[in-house]
């Protein structure tokens, strides 16, 4: 699933792309996922392109937006030409701009897009914001026992970390994932905290992980996925201490870790 490094790559491309373009037809090929209408879109102007957590938020002219949640498999791609057959294959909804197409792809049908911001509200602080301190984490932390790589996956606590970046967080600060989260050390917060940084900035240095579905806007792959830590490195040799990276299932996720360095 693309995390917030693949989805504010994807924002800063859409801007680039489609920022100030009219829609001027829309198709809606699965009113399931696609919760939008032509009525909503057709005729409005793309004034900017925002990013909360992992959602993707586009603001048009007549004060409408629309979120977008990509979930598994979900991809905004951009067609400066005209579409062919094989760029189908997976559409689920399709604006044709005054230059070029914007397309919503997805394999899986898990992601959506609607009107409206109401997902919004419900995601909590955002890993750039001024939020993002040790007393505003303290305070996430003390109120459960969870271990701490799910709690830096729970949307309503920390916008936009998902199991990537959780692993290579966690290592990066030494800390076990299976830690309860109330009892980190403020130290242990501290270094955590600017872990997630440094891994979320690198990351966006990348351009994002391409490990299965996630692809930028103009059809081109992230880099991340060749400099994991230890994402995906099972039984491969710690870059720190040379022992075996280990792997368990938390909370059904595949976790990365190192059992020496991890205490």
């Amino acid at each position: 699933m693309p995390e917030l490094p693949e989805v504010e790559t994807i924002k800063n491309y859409l801007k680039r792309f489609v920022v100030g373009r009219r829609i001027l037809n829309f198709e809606n090929l699965n009113k399931k996922q696609i919760k939008v209408s032509e009525n909503d879109v057709v005729g409005k102007k793309i004034l900017d392109i925002e990013r909360m957590g992992k959602i993707l938020i586009i603001k048009l002219s007549g004060n409408k937006n629309l979120t977008a949640h990509l979930k598994m498999s979900g991809q905004f791609l951009y067609f400066p030409r005209n579409l062919e057959k094989g760029d189908l294959k997976y559409a689920r909804a399709i604006f044709k701009l005054n230059k070029g197409y914007l397309v919503f792809n997805d394999v899986r049908k898990f992601g959506w897009l609607r009107v409206g911001n109401e997902e919004i509200q419900k995601l909590g602080i955002e890993p750039f914001s001024k939020k993002f301190n040790i007393k505003n984490l303290e305070k996430i932390f003390k109120q459960t026992k969870r271990p701490i790589k799910l709690v830096l996956m729970d949307q309503r606590k920390i916008a936009g970390i998902g199991n990537i970046y959780a692993n290579e967080a966690l290592f990066l600060a030494k800390i076990n994932p299976q830690k309860p989260a109330n009892k980190l050390t403020k130290i242990e917060i501290k270094r955590l905290k600017n872990s997630i940084i440094k891994i979320l900035k690198r990351a966006l240095k990348y351009e994002g992980t391409s490990s299965r579905f996630y692809l930028k806007p103009d059809q081109t792959k992230g880099r991340y996925q060749e400099k994991f830590l230890v994402y995906q490195k099972t039984s491969k040799d710690c870059s720190r201490c040379g022992k075996k990276i280990k792997k368990i299932i938390l909370g059904g996720r595949s976790t990365f870790y190192c059992s020496f360095c991890q205490k």
